[in-house]
């Protein structure tokens, strides 16, 4: 009984601390952006705004390993190393933190990010110096999606459009945006698959329900998907479906 009293206050000390954290790190964000974006070019101004994102990542990640919340396995990652020009990178989305551990990992990725999330006040300075597009307007979306392939960038895509609404369900049926972009930029689709033991910031989690056991994760880099010419977005959204039900549906929890 008193250990799992000490386990709660500590896991509360721990939330308490990551809100800090991120109430500093956006106002930090806001401040950057303020003074980096009128003076930089765009591009170096967005270079370094997803380096400086992705290192505030790492700090907040390692400093919740060391506090014993999760433990996560990344495979196949290196397969990136030499990867050149646009690609997406489309993971499945268990919980609410997982662009957190992608863009801890991958590097140089500007993410399509729900629009409402544009003005959060912990995301919005990070959001706007790193070049992350908001979905909607969907069609303006698509639009800057595209184009921001065609000139090299690479795009975290979520192709569920939200949490998977159920842990018994591997995966949402998916979205069309992805395969229309994919469709029309030519550019190759990485899917990712996440893989968890816990419920925790599933689909309905309030944010302040802490875990009551260490989270174990394992993010895997799955093969890519090009869009053959004669390929319809309809069916290019299929065929990755059947990807994810593929990876995800019959392996058990991490």
């Amino acid at each position: 009984m008193i250990c799992r009293v000490i386990i709660q206050v500590w896991h509360v000390v721990v939330l308490l601390l990551s809100m800090i954290y991120w109430a500093i790190g956006g106002l930090l964000f806001v401040l950057a952006g303020a003074a980096l974006v009128p003076v930089l070019p765009v591009e170096k101004s967005r270079s370094l705004g997803q380096w400086l994102l992705s290192v505030a990542f790492r700090l907040f990640l390692t400093f919740l390993r060391v506090c014993g919340v999760f433990e996560c396995e990344y495979i196949g990652f290196d397969a990136l190393k030499d990867v050149k020009g646009g690609l997406i990178i489309a993971p499945n989305h268990p919980a609410l933190w997982d662009a957190v551990f992608i863009l801890s990992k991958i590097h140089g990725l500007r993410c399509i990010l729900k629009a409402s999330l544009m003005h959060n006040p912990f995301l919005r300075g990070a959001a706007k110096l790193a070049g992350f597009i908001p979905n909607k307007p969907a069609h303006k979306m698509l639009q800057n999606s595209i184009e921001a392939l065609r000139q090299g960038d690479r795009l975290l895509f979520f192709p569920e459009g939200t949490r998977t609404r159920k842990m018994e369900q591997c995966i949402n049926t998916l979205q069309g945006g992805l395969g229309i972009i994919a469709t029309q930029s030519s550019a190759p689709v990485w899917p990712v698959f996440i893989e968890t033991n816990s419920d925790y910031l599933s689909k309905g989690w309030p944010l302040w329900h802490l875990p009551d056991k260490k989270i174990r994760m394992r993010i895997t880099l799955g093969e890519p998907l090009a869009s053959p010419p004669d390929e319809s977005a309809g069916e290019f959204t299929k065929r990755l479906h059947e990807v994810f039900l593929a990876a995800l549906g019959n392996r058990p929890k991490a």
